[in-house]
């Protein structure tokens, strides 16, 4: 995927959140997507209120914060120097990367002061901030670990020792595998998690597969490095 067709995505989101009601408060959402089998761009949109464009002055862009999955590795910076907010108005901003084909990462955008030290803003800031992506899509299992019962979902519990996401499955699929929530047995999903609803993050599956859990053991190697950001 090229940078004009990520940029023509991103405008599609930010007319979205550019309809939310004058007062309200501050909102970011972040999605992914590959541009390449082995890059990938982040991109979020900030509804940023334009009644008081002098508010949060010490708010002077973002950071985007990363780790590689199934590790708990603690999040390290991907960008060399911060995303420029633009106070006031209602901007999108992406950040691009060449990672390590068929693994996992999480990424994480937070708003950030002049020293890089985030900040945290009132009303929800997050819908969500942190997106999950491989590259190819579906290359790598988005989260893994047994299924519980949760009203009419199931929940994934991740494996013990790992920190993929615990999003909750509906639909034909979460029937099919209602037999085994509340059993040890591990299942393996393919596809993506969008979270920021008021259920928490769905699973989206392309494809899964029985599974084991295995408490993961180090980080994986990055090899070479590339970033774009605006």
């Amino acid at each position: 995927m090229s940078a004009r067709t990520v940029l023509i995505s991103a405008a599609s989101l930010l007319i979205v959140l550019g309809a939310r009601p004058a007062g309200a408060q501050y909102v970011l959402s972040a999605y992914s997507t590959c541009a390449s089998s082995d890059s990938v761009y982040v991109i979020w949109t900030t509804y940023d209120p334009t009644a008081d464009p002098t508010a949060h002055p010490e708010w002077v862009g973002y950071d985007v914060m990363r780790r590689a999955l199934p590790g708990c590795d603690a999040y390290v910076r991907a960008n060399e120097q911060s995303i420029p907010r633009l106070a006031g108005q209602t901007h999108t901003r992406y950040f691009g990367e060449v990672i390590p084909a068929g693994h996992l990462y999480e990424y994480r955008v937070i708003a950030v002061d002049a020293n890089h030290q985030q900040l945290f803003l009132p009303g929800g800031f997050c819908s969500p901030c942190d997106v999950y992506p491989s590259c190819p899509p579906a290359s790598a299992p988005v989260t893994v670990g047994t299924l519980h019962v949760e009203g009419l979902w199931l929940r994934v519990d991740p494996c013990p020792g790992s920190c993929y996401p615990f999003p909750y499955l509906d639909g034909p699929l979460a029937d099919q595998l209602r037999p085994y929530a509340g059993t040890p047995t591990a299942f393996q999903f393919f596809g993506s998690v969008a979270c920021g609803g008021v259920e928490g993050c769905a699973l989206s599956v392309d494809h899964w597969d029985f599974s084991s859990c295995v408490t993961p053991t180090g980080t994986r190697s990055w090899g070479r490095l590339k970033t774009l950001y605006r």
